[in-house]
């Protein structure tokens, strides 16, 4: 899975930490576990396990429930720590990134060809 473009990617790049974070923001409504994160990220179940510890820390994610030995979390929007990082992948420098992006991916303007009389349409 290919993680969507924000700040926080373009600052970091793409580490597993920085990965993980856009990951959850983006899924911020959804509950997920570790063996999924780590199988649509392609990173190791023990990485994401130790990454969870300090996401539970800090209150960034929160356990939902438990079924068997799988525990389910949620990122957690109303935390102050989630709150910054989701302000920090989806508003950090939005319009200014937004521009770039947009003159990245924008059609360039056809020049116009001397031998076409700069558009004009010519009656003879």
């Amino acid at each position: 899975m290919t993680v969507p473009t924000s700040p926080l990617v373009e600052i970091f790049g793409q580490n597993s930490s920085a990965q993980l974070i856009v990951y959850l923001v983006f899924n911020h409504g959804n509950e997920f576990n570790i063996a999924d994160v780590a199988e649509r990220l392609k990173i190791s179940k023990p990485k994401v396990n130790k990454m969870k510890d300090g996401l539970l820390k800090y209150k960034v994610i929160h356990e939902t429930r438990k079924v068997g030995k799988t525990s389910y979390y949620r990122y957690d929007r109303n935390s102050k720590m989630g709150k910054t990082l989701y302000d920090l992948v989806f508003n950090a420098g939005t319009s200014e990134h937004a521009m770039n992006m947009a003159h990245a991916t924008a059609t360039p303007t056809p020049k116009k060809n001397k031998d076409d009389c700069g558009g004009k349409i010519i009656i003879a």
